[in-house]
């Protein structure tokens, strides 16, 4: 049966939203001020702050539709999305909540009757579970009484379980409760084990015919540091059924990947592939690929990048993970944008922001892949090199060395390396790759830490900071806390003019003084609710209660603010130019400076860039008023003022607006805690140093403002009548001239190369004539003196090019010290015999005393002892003769 998902994702919410619930919208995959998670991987995380007493919601009832990546586990994490029928890095969970409201009766009938009324699901198909107690929480008496007394639900098909899968903690210590769980019977035909002597199909087993659908927590105790529980004051619900086994269910399919949530994308994949799907390990890519297109679309619309750690490395080996089956498949070029439009067709209208970001999910993806596919090639063929050496060797053991270079230097993530080797039978070295890994993050930790971080401060310390009241930069506060760190003195104060580095704007920088003496304040830092200043350079005594004078150095926020206010501009311009898909990705705002980084999958053209600063310097001299006022969250963004994807807002916002109208009719309005000018004509002028590729599907604006934008300009002038004096067209346009230079030197470059061509081609030709013959090969050896690297790689192409069945090896010393070899096979010589130029160039080099490789038809080494290059040259044919015999 074929159902439409949206429908049942619908009834879902409009079940719950009958019975006094509020639904409210999935929270974005990325877990905004969470730091204990990458991704959002349950439908309970945005409430996390309500079960754990920190905060609350103006409703006691919830329900939704959470979007859910779970990439989880040290290494194997991504082994089972594929060949396993319901195993996702991206899904659905459908969940309603309790906040001190309802209970057990409650949420077990509601599950019931969705199930078995709205949903129509076989009641006889239908077990629950219960938490049967240990020592600390007796048996769930309560919830087996609703199942069997209240639903109707036959003793023999409501079970007991342990801790294990009955009762649910959100980690050592804090909430936590018994859970009771609705499983369903696929039937036998769904036993992966029926084949298996004395195997019996239970709940909680691993068969695959009983399976759960529905999970309903009861949150009644707080564990303590101690382990020992503690009853809460608020009995709180927590729900989630799983949408894609729902789907499975109510479906009567085998496999998650044939409801009709998943059928669209793997038609897709199989249409562009022209390879049908099947059930069997021959359908395992399209799985992975429908899979995976989800998690990568749904992880790119809400602001995720890929990179090489975090959130961005996890998109990254998910992608070239789905890029490397899709090989498997015959799709060498890019493709996976391809899938967008079957995503949307299949998901947008309940995710709008797949459609409202399509744009920009279709350039990452796009320049992803398309950056996969350039360093694919090269990783696959020194994993096959290593492969050679291991099998000759006879290890059984992929080395960890090896797999952390293809990590490091090619990218390729740890598990699509284990991949390849299981496919050939061999592990990896884990244990050694985690040891580079580790290496590799102590010295990215190198920068200093700002001292105030550590260590414990008095609870309860709380500033105010006063630089909004007129742009304040100056007050006398009384001191709150102080401590010496080396010679640097922190400060916390009542109140403090002081901007602490947030949302890009660094921190002001300034002075304090008392009693005559000065100190100058070098980093700011809010740590909570309070402020910590780092002075250098006071030699005074500091007391606790003192009053002193905290004072900005006005110049820099004074350029500060101009260029916070460019920020908010060129925002405001990329937006109504190049897109309304063009979203800060970050920024810097410094006073000699700005830096803004934006959602864009291509460079912009030179006219672009000329009308952006044309765009911005017309609302400088329009000299709009900039505004500030403070609103509801949700009544600013209802009135659709921009926020920055990724910053946590709290109830109430501060608002810049650019205009000045607190209207739609504002030029620009954003949600902004920064320091910003009052009118825009302060600003002066506005400059585009540069932009440039800061990320995959990310450009970046370097630009300055006000006075040095100015001396930018005078630069410009001054480097302009340098180049004048150079050419020889002082008062006139250089263009002309200096292009006339350039056409005459890249005349003089192609008559040099073509010069240098026939000299490769006579040199080669002779080196081919005083040849060794080996087994039908040619063998060359070649010592020169001081000759670059790319010659003899020229040289090296010629033997190719005249002789297909040659080897050569040609070593010259450099003036810098180092030897360099390089080593060529002919076409004819690779497909015939064993010779690779790659393998002879790193034995030859090791007798020289250095190292290197390459591709079979040419390769390149180096050595820091060129001394030793005769030894190469006159070890080169018996290298050649072994790899030829042998």
């Amino acid at each position: 049966m074929t159902i439409n998902p949206s429908h049942i994702r619908s009834q879902f919410l409009e079940f719950f939203r009958e019975r006094g619930h509020e639904v409210v919208p999935s929270a974005p995959v990325v877990p905004h001020g969470d730091p204990t998670l990458l991704f959002t991987n349950a439908g309970m995380n945005q409430f996390k702050d309500v079960f754990l007493g920190t905060g609350s919601r103006p409703w006691s009832r919830a329900v939704d539709s959470q979007k859910c990546i779970r990439v989880s586990g040290k290494h194997n994490d991504l082994e089972e999305v594929g060949p396993s029928p319901s195993h996702h890095t991206f899904f659905e969970m459908l969940g309603n909540w309790s906040f001190g409201d309802y209970y057990k009766r409650e949420a077990i009938r509601w599950a019931w009757d969705l199930l078995t009324t709205v949903w129509d699901l076989d009641k006889d198909r239908l077990y629950a579970t219960v938490f049967a107690g240990d020592d600390q929480v007796g048996f769930d008496q309560d919830a087996y009484d609703i199942w069997k007394d209240e639903i109707g639900l036959p003793a023999t098909r409501i079970s007991r379980h342990s801790r294990k899968d009955n009762f649910w903690e959100m980690g050592e210590v804090g909430p936590c409760g018994p859970c009771s769980e609705l499983h369903y019977d696929f039937g036998s035909d769904f036993c992966r084990k029926g084949g298996e002597q004395g195997h019996v199909c239970a709940v909680n087993g691993d068969c695959g015919r009983i399976v759960e659908l529905w999970n309903l927590v009861f949150i009644q105790y707080r564990r303590d540091e101690s382990g020992i529980l503690h009853s809460l004051p608020n009995k709180h619900v927590d729900t989630g059924a799983g949408f894609e086994r729902i789907l499975k269910a109510l479906e009567g399919v085998p496999s998650n990947y044939e409801t009709s949530i998943f059928k669209p994308l793997i038609e897709a994949v199989a249409q562009i592939s022209g390879v049908p799907y099947a059930r069997d390990n021959s359908g395992i890519p399209h799985r992975v690929i429908a899979d995976h297109i989800r998690m990568l679309s749904f992880a790119i619309a809400d602001g995720v990048l890929p990179s090489n750690d975090g959130r961005g490395y996890v998109v990254r080996r998910v992608l070239r993970r789905a890029a490397r089956y899709a090989r498997t498949l015959g799709l060498e070029e890019p493709f996976l944008r391809s899938l967008l439009p079957a995503l949307i067709d299949s998901m947008g209208d309940a995710y709008p922001e797949l459609s409202k970001r399509f744009h920009h999910i279709e350039g990452v993806l796009k320049s992803e892949e398309e950056s996969f596919s350039r360093t694919l090639g090269r990783g696959l063929e020194l994993f096959g090199e290593a492969i050679s050496r291991l099998n000759s060797a006879r290890i059984g053991a992929f080395p960890g060395d090896e797999a952390f270079k293809l990590y490091d230097t090619y990218g390729f993530p740890l598990d699509l390396t284990e991949l390849m080797a299981r496919e050939r039978g061999l592990t990896v070295d884990i244990d050694r790759f985690d040891q580079l890994m580790a290496a590799q993050r102590d010295l990215a930790r190198g920068e200093r830490k700002f001292a105030a971080s550590s260590g414990e401060w008095e609870p309860g310390l709380i500033t105010e900071f006063t630089g909004y009241k007129d742009w304040q930069q100056s007050v006398e506060a009384r001191i709150l806390a102080v401590r010496r760190e080396g010679e640097a003195v922190e400060l916390v104060t009542e109140q403090t003019p002081f901007y602490s580095e947030s949302g890009g704007q660094i921190s002001d920088a300034g002075s304090v003084a008392i009693d005559g003496h000065r100190g100058q304040v070098v980093e700011v830092k809010r740590l909570g609710a309070f402020v910590v200043h780092r002075v250098e350079g006071f030699t005074g005594s500091l007391q606790v209660g003192d009053s002193l004078t905290l004072e900005v150095n006005t110049d820099l926020r004074r350029q500060t603010q101009y260029n916070h206010t460019g920020t908010h501009l060129i925002h405001k311009a990329l937006r109504r130019l190049v897109g309304p898909h063009c979203n800060q990705a970050g920024s810097l705002v410094a006073p000699d400076r700005l830096r803004f980084d934006f959602t864009h999958h291509e460079r912009l053209t030179e006219e672009q860039i000329a009308t952006l600063e044309d765009e911005v310097n017309s609302a400088i001299r329009t000299d709009y008023p900039v505004e500030w006022y403070e609103v509801p969250y949700k009544e600013a963004i209802a009135s659709g003022i921009t926020a920055l994807f990724g910053e946590k807002y709290g109830d109430i916002v501060r608002v810049v607006d650019i205009g000045g109208s607190r209207g739609s009719d504002s030029y620009s309005r954003e949600l902004c805690g920064g320091c910003h000018v009052s009118r825009t004509g302060e600003i002066g002028l506005f400059r585009i140093v540069t932009e440039e590729a800061a990320s995959a599907g990310v450009r970046r604006i370097v630009a300055v403002t006000g006075e040095h934008a100015l001396n930018w300009a005078r630069d410009e002038h001054r480097q302009l009548e340098a180049v004048q004096d150079i050419v020889g067209s002082r008062g006139s346009s250089p263009v002309e001239k200096l292009r006339k230079t350039i056409a005459e030197k890249k005349a003089l470059e192609k008559d040099l190369e073509q010069l240098l061509g026939l000299w490769a081609a006579g040199e080669a030709a002779q080196l081919l004539a005083a040849a060794t013959p080996i087994e039908g090969v040619a063998v060359v050896r070649k010592q020169y003196d001081r000759l670059d690297v790319e010659r003899l790689k020229m040289v090296g192409d010629a033997i190719r090019s005249q002789n297909p069945k040659a080897a050569a090896l040609l070593v010259s010393a450099g003036e810098n010290g180092a030897g360099q070899l390089v080593c060529v096979v002919g076409d004819d010589a690779i497909r015939t015999t064993r010779l690779k130029a790659g393998e002879l160039v790193g034995q030859a080099a090791r007798l020289a005393g250095g190292g290197g490789g390459g591709r079979p038809h040419m390769a390149t080494a180096g050595t820091k002892t060129p001394e030793l290059l005769g030894e190469a040259v006159r070890g080169f044919e018996g290298l050649a003769r072994n790899a030829l015999i042998n």
